[in-house]
């Protein structure tokens, strides 16, 4: 087992390599970046952990965000046991009731940690891609609407709108403060805020659909609600095929997202329509602290 100390940032790198030599023995390729390693470490309320060390090298790493999320790596179990310990020590200190963490049971190590750690399934985190290569309708919207970009001071509506409408059905939902989902959001590379569509109805914001700027061709959805009042007028099916259109003309040839399986919104039906096909199933497992 390897000694446990507070990780610094000058482990950053040998925890990103860490991170990225599981993801590339689980999934076979890496999607982890420096970068928004870095901007994670960043973020108000993000406690950046602790790291596990033998033989000179970092052979573990687990941190834990203001979310309750934690992240976690470490081949040997006993050091995947000692980093969890810490996580649930600090987050009873900050009042946390739970800690989380996303899992595939193909990373046999974080696999076998939640199951032997006291944690349960809540549900699934299903990642879909839909190929821009295919047709797809142009938006239609309702003529009551209006639909424009995002700018510096919309900051405050978009974020009350995300916390509303998800709260309302998701009972594990924790809310970021303003200050650190504005940094999440839009202090970073990947932020354009031409790809952030905001939906209003006489002067209310009802809708929206935040997208990250595409990376190798690929975009993505981070997120896309509508208030409750306004479903069933297609306006989340407007959204996505609005942005099919925007990531197209750059030249970008697929476009991802993830949703939760038990979102009640229809959300997981609506994408298969638009032509989303899923990839990846992770389990959201929850620990009651």
């Amino acid at each position: 087992m390897g000694a446990i100390r507070e990780t610094t940032w000058d482990d950053l790198d040998d925890v990103v390599e860490l991170l990225a030599a599981r993801s590339r023995a689980v999934f076979g390729v890496s999607e982890v970046q420096r970068e928004q390693v870095a901007q994670s470490w960043e973020l108000p309320g993000y406690d950046i952990g602790w790291v596990a060390v033998a033989n000179g090298g970092i052979v573990g790493h687990a941190a834990l965000d203001a979310t309750h999320d934690v992240v976690h790596a470490a081949a040997d179990p006993a050091d995947g046991d000692a980093l969890l310990e810490r996580v649930e020590q600090r987050a009873r200190e900050r009042g946390f009731d739970d800690v989380a963490l996303r899992v595939v049971p193909e990373d046999g190590p974080l696999y076998g940690l939640v199951r032997r750690g006291g944690f349960t399934m809540q549900r699934e985190i299903v990642r879909m891609w839909r190929p821009l290569t295919e047709p797809f309708d142009e938006a239609r919207w309702p003529d009551d609407v209006a639909v424009r970009t995002y700018s510096d001071t919309d900051g405050d509506r978009v974020h009350a709108l995300l916390d509303e409408t998800y709260a309302a059905w998701d009972l594990d939902y924790v809310p970021r403060s303003h200050d650190s989902w504005l940094a999440f959001m839009t202090d970073h590379d990947e932020f354009d805020p031409e790809l952030f569509f905001l939906v209003e109805r006489h002067g209310e914001l009802v809708a929206c659909a935040l997208h990250w700027k595409e990376v190798n061709g690929r975009g993505w959805v981070k997120d896309i609600v509508v208030r409750t009042d306004q479903r069933g007028r297609g306006l989340a099916k407007a959204l996505l095929q609005h942005a099919f259109r925007s990531y197209a003309d750059r030249g970008v040839a697929k476009v991802g997202l993830k949703v939760d399986s038990t979102n009640p919104t229809g959300a997981l039906q609506l994408y298969e329509r638009l032509g989303f096909v899923t990839d990846q199933r992770q389990g959201l497992w929850v620990k009651r602290l």
